[in-house]
């Protein structure tokens, strides 16, 4: 079972690397794409890396999955409001 001291530090981990990839990487463009590269690399790290890789790629994924929430992806704005939906940003 994981306690709660491991599960601060990985979402610190999440918040600190999240804070450098919106700084090296600005804007809301191709972030489902993004997404989408993370999961494959962990999907990868999963079977050929040691479990350190993965818990990097990981944290990745999640990265990726915050800066889908909060950033949206403006790639997608044409499509969503021919069918009417809501913007993702």
């Amino acid at each position: 079972m994981t306690g709660q001291n491991e599960i601060d530090i990985l979402f610190e981990e999440i918040r600190a690397e999240l804070a450098r990839a919106r700084e090296k990487f600005p804007g809301d463009n191709v972030t489902l794409a993004a997404l989408m590269e993370e999961v494959g690399e962990l999907s990868k790290a999963t079977f050929e890396e040691p479990r350190s890789r993965v818990r990097e790629e990981a944290v990745q994924v999640a990265v990726m999955a915050c800066r889908m929430v909060l950033d949206g992806d403006c790639t997608f704005e044409p499509w969503r409001k021919s069918k009417g939906l809501d913007p993702l940003v």
